[in-house]
């Protein structure tokens, strides 16, 4: 099965969380920086 990968943007840094492979837990991969974002993936 898939994984979700999910975005929280927040006032200062972009959240990166991506899913277990069943997609029932949610992790934190890492925080990014605005700018740095199109860099990281």
């Amino acid at each position: 099965m898939a994984r979700i990968l999910a975005f929280d943007y927040g006032t200062k840094r972009i959240g990166i969380a991506v899913t277990d492979p069943l997609q029932i837990i949610a992790t934190g991969l890492d925080n990014v920086h605005p700018k740095d974002i199109i860099d990281y993936l």
